[in-house]
């Protein structure tokens, strides 16, 4: 039987062969003899991050003859005899000799087992080496790197100090451009960043629309089409909560800004007999029985019959400043506010194209009032083919709101000709700018 370490590899050899093991299974221990000496008869043997060993040599010492020669002796096997020099006598070691042990080691975790025999813990072998790097200095050009529980390593840097030179300025460099080549000094080179034929117009994207479902973007090299279809479709809902619009799956818009504080005026306001008729601006009209306040008995004017209670319909306006106590008062006073209130009117809506900035963009608002009134969608049955519209110079021209984000540099012409600036794009496809039309 052997046992030994070759190659990296731990054997051990019966006549059944060579079991071999990786010594590197066992793992790797750069553990170091430390804390060793001989304290009388005692030798003690240390091992770094272990426990010492003490053994006793005081056997050693005096045998009672005091010849150091006499015990001395060499071994020597012959065959199955093993022998001693001197006189000692031979052993015979064939009755211990089994032919037929085919036994097998095993190593399980840390612990090595033999076939039909015993097992050693490895673990003691086991490198548990830990070690850490404790820290580093430099003194001039040697770098010192320290380690736990082992020697310290020195390194030179010298060779990194001096670039044979020892000009520090060489190594700074400019860059350049001149056209479409960037320079780098001091011998770095030239680099064209040139786009191959030098024309700036062929990079412009020059329509942007959607056109039977596809989403076009044209520029010099020709119209490129994507179906709107694969953007995914959205079956997203709208939800409005007091002021708060928000959309399905989405977040939401704070419209209070644009809630509409309709300060209605009575319009369209007469007596029919004894039917006072009182409207209001784009509401239903009221109708209020005045037979009641009759005196058959009386053939009194409007002039001439009093209000049951005085009242001041304009407020001190300008059809007088105290309350109205009669019936034709009230009339005098309803008409000057009605008729403010039928000059004023809100156009049909019209689409802005927003999506690119420029400028001196124009819109003919009378244009698209008469365009729009003059062709409508639907009308009601028996209703006029056409609504009565206002000749162009008949009217002014209001815009009473408009985007700041979008629109800039606004004005509008006496015929109804609108001239703005975009100088920027809604953030949700969506700008809002009003504009009103009032009769002169």
């Amino acid at each position: 039987t052997a046992f030994a370490v070759n190659a990296g590899n731990l054997e051990i050899t019966d006549a059944a062969g060579t079991l071999s093991v990786p010594v590197s299974s066992l793992g790797s221990d750069d553990q170091n003899i430390s804390g060793s000496g001989l304290s009388g008869t005692d030798l003690t043997i240390g091992i770094e991050n272990g426990t010492n060993e003490v053994i006793d040599l005081s056997s050693l010492v005096d045998d009672a003859d005091a010849d150091p020669n006499n015990e001395i002796q060499d071994m020597s096997l012959a065959g199955n005899t093993l022998s001693l020099t001197g006189d000692a006598t031979t052993v015979d070691l064939s009755g211990y000799l089994d032919n037929t042990d085919d036994q097998n080691l095993t190593l399980a975790g840390n612990t090595l087992s033999i076939e039909d025999g015993n097992s050693v813990d490895l673990s003691g072998f086991v490198s548990t080496d830990d070690q850490n790097l404790t820290g580093a200095s430099l003194t001039g050009n040697t770098l010192q790197i320290d380690i736990e529980d082992g020697s310290s390593a020195s390194v030179d840097l010298s060779s990194l100090v001096d670039d044979a030179d020892a000009d520090p300025t060489n190594e700074l460099q400019t860059i350049s451009r001149t056209g479409t080549d960037v320079t780098l000094s001091d011998g770095g080179g030239t680099v064209s960043v040139a786009d191959n034929d030098n024309d700036s117009s062929n990079e412009t994207n020059t329509a942007f629309a959607v056109n039977a479902g596809n989403l076009e973007i044209t520029d010099a090299a020709g119209t490129l089409s994507v179906p709107v279809s694969s953007l995914g479709s959205d079956d997203q809902n709208l939800t409005l909560a007091g002021n708060t619009l928000s959309i399905e799956d989405g977040n939401s818009v704070d419209l209070s800004g644009f809630v509409s504080t309709d300060d209605q005026n009575i319009s369209g306001s007469g007596l029919s007999g004894t039917d006072l008729t009182i409207g209001i601006e784009n509401g239903t009209n009221e109708v209020v029985d005045l037979s009641s306040l009759l005196d058959n008995t009386d053939d009194q004017y409007d002039d001439e019959v009093p209000l049951r209670t005085p009242i001041d319909v304009d407020e001190g306006g300008e059809s007088s400043p105290t309350n109205e106590t009669t019936v034709q008062e009230v009339i005098n006073a309803i008409a000057p506010i009605t008729s403010k209130a039928a000059r004023i009117f809100y156009p049909p809506s019209i689409a802005i194209d927003a999506s690119a900035n420029g400028t001196g963009f124009t819109e003919d608002l009378y244009a698209q009032y008469v365009a729009q009134f003059g062709t409508p969608a639907v009308a009601s049955a028996g209703a006029p083919a056409a609504l009565p519209t206002y000749a162009a110079n008949e009217l002014y021209y209001y815009v009473t709101y408009a985007d700041p984000t979008v629109f800039d540099n606004m004005s509008i012409d006496a015929n109804g000709v609108l001239t703005y600036d975009i100088i920027g794009q809604p953030a949700d496809y969506n700008a809002l700018i009003n504009v009103v039309f009032v009769v002169k």
